[in-house]
């Protein structure tokens, strides 16, 4: 992997831009809709979904996937980007615990759009699986991947540096489209979706 430097990992958008979920019962997300703040820290970033948040009375034993959206924010005038190219993955297991990888490829970025990953083959995933933006081909860790404007209870979303993994206090804005083994209608009472409603 080529190395990068960074001079300003985090910031906070003077302008806060709405970017509101589908509401649909098949977009798994932890974010609150509100793109906040972006960063260009870590080699590796992204969001690990785990089942039980979504499906609590659900003994769920995986999820198929149809795809996953990573949202991005670019300030061009004071951090412009020297490339809108990623590859984005979708990994099973956890960050700690990485396991098969059903996508890696390269994607374009969008500035509040949602940049899309589909797996390479239909998959069913554990209970536990992430979707990761990797800046391969950036000097500067870009692009920017957005996160939300509320501090997460329970932070899913995550940097790693150099083996190193940090997770950050709000949600990045990754979310996933598909439906869980066995179906079921996702459990609108969970902590992730009542932090959607209330913020």
């Amino acid at each position: 992997m080529k190395p990068f430097s960074f001079t300003a990992c985090v910031l906070l958008l003077t302008i806060s831009a709405s970017v509101r979920a589908s509401g649909t019962d098949d977009l798994l997300q932890y974010d609150d809709g509100t793109a906040d703040w972006f960063t260009f820290e870590g080699e590796y970033r992204g969001t690990w979904f785990n089942l039980e948040d979504f499906y609590p009375s659900l003994d769920a034993t995986g999820f198929v996937v149809n795809y996953a959206e990573i949202w991005f924010f670019h300030v061009y005038a004071t951090r412009s980007w020297d490339t809108s190219e990623f590859i984005g993955e979708i990994t099973d297991g956890t960050p700690d615990s990485p396991g098969t990888v059903f996508a890696h490829d390269t994607g374009t970025a969008f500035h509040l759009s949602p940049s899309y990953i589909y797996p390479m083959a239909p998959c069913t995933t554990s209970m536990d699986f992430t979707v990761t933006e990797i800046p391969q081909f950036s000097a500067i860790g870009a692009p920017s991947i957005a996160s939300d404007i509320s501090p997460a209870t329970n932070p899913r979303s995550f940097t790693v540096t150099s083996g190193i993994i940090n997770y950050w206090q709000y949600d990045f804005l990754v979310r996933v489209n598909g439906y869980p083994i066995p179906p079921a209608e996702l459990a609108r009472t969970t902590w992730a979706s009542l932090k959607a409603t209330f913020n």
